[in-house]
């Protein structure tokens, strides 16, 4: 079944740092990566991503904006009708971007991790890269 993996958490805890960590891990590790040729590709220097890579075959939509009334609020449908394999989100704890997810329920198998921030900023680094590597697992484990 395709996977959807929710990184969940408040308000500047990481989230979107550590979805571009992913991206940045995940296209090292497969260099062979294409974009998507139907969805317009949004990599900014810093901030929140938004993009559909196709890695082995695999499908996979990225979207870092978890924020309510995000551009997660369209992202999510458009990358169901990309049929992405798997797809990695950032949301909010609750609310209208969580439901955005459920609504994917019966097509895609939800797979939440929880972020949390950190007050002291290496230690935040250092959590942004231990939930990184528990993502890249599972898309590895997917993409393999």
């Amino acid at each position: 079944m395709k996977k959807l993996i929710g990184l969940w958490g408040t308000a500047n805890v990481g989230k979107s740092e550590t979805i571009r960590i992913v991206y940045r891990k995940l296209t090292e590790m497969f260099p062979e990566y294409i974009f998507h040729e139907k969805f317009k590709v949004i990599i900014p220097d810093a901030g929140d991503i938004r993009l559909v890579i196709i890695i082995n075959g695999k499908i996979i939509g990225i979207e870092s904006q978890g924020d309510p009334n995000s551009s997660l609020l369209t992202s999510l449908p458009l990358f169901a009708d990309l049929n992405c394999d798997i797809i990695l989100c950032a949301t909010r704890t609750r609310g209208a971007t969580v439901d955005q997810v459920v609504k994917l329920n019966a097509s895609y198998e939800i797979k939440w991790i929880e972020k949390h921030g950190c007050e002291d900023s290496l230690k935040h680094q250092e959590n942004d890269e231990i939930i990184a590597t528990q993502i890249l697992k599972i898309i590895k484990d997917e993409i393999n």
